[in-house]
């Protein structure tokens, strides 16, 4: 779901012929909702299964079978390759931000928390490596250094400067 910080970017359109919505990657439950063809939504997690987890523009967020929505033709402002890693980013710090509440709801442990935060908050991409850390947000390691990096609408608003449209925190 997108925040008061995050900006809707359709990233993808429902196919003509529509697509069902659930609350979770189980295709058993009942679809809390249709969306119906031609509707804009942003990919914001992609499971290897073909489950991607989606928000539209005022619709509910959810998940639906990912391998018929069309993409949509990137704007020359915004560049596709970032936009599918701030998609990678994003499924990684909700699936951490889960594990956060498992944990202080006492349904995980420390030590299944800490293994299970630490592959969740790695995400590796063409030469880089993503590290989310819940003190200080995404950090970012190209081989040579390791950088803190600005992912909020601001910095990815700054084209150019930092991977992912995103801007390296000047310390």
């Amino acid at each position: 779901m997108t925040s008061a910080n995050d900006e809707f970017v359709a990233t993808h359109t429902v196919p003509a012929w529509g697509a069902d919505l659930w609350s979770l990657p189980d295709p058993e439950q009942q679809p809390v909702a249709e969306l119906p063809g031609g509707t804009e939504v942003q990919v914001v997690e992609r499971r290897p299964d073909g489950w991607v987890r989606l928000t539209t523009r005022g619709g509910p967020p959810g998940w639906t079978d990912g391998r018929h929505l069309e993409a949509v033709p990137p704007d020359e402002s915004v560049d596709a390759d970032a936009m599918e890693l701030i998609a990678q980013l994003q499924g990684a710090l909700s699936t951490c931000s889960q594990l956060l509440e498992d944990l202080k709801d006492g349904r995980i442990d420390a030590g299944s928390f800490r293994s299970r935060s630490f592959r969740a908050g790695l995400v590796l991409r063409d030469e880089e490596a993503w590290m989310w850390d819940f003190a200080s947000g995404w950090h970012c390691y190209d081989g040579v250094g390791l950088r803190q990096m600005d992912l909020s609408a601001e910095g990815r608003s700054d084209a150019g400067r930092g991977r992912a449209e995103g801007r390296e925190e000047q310390s």
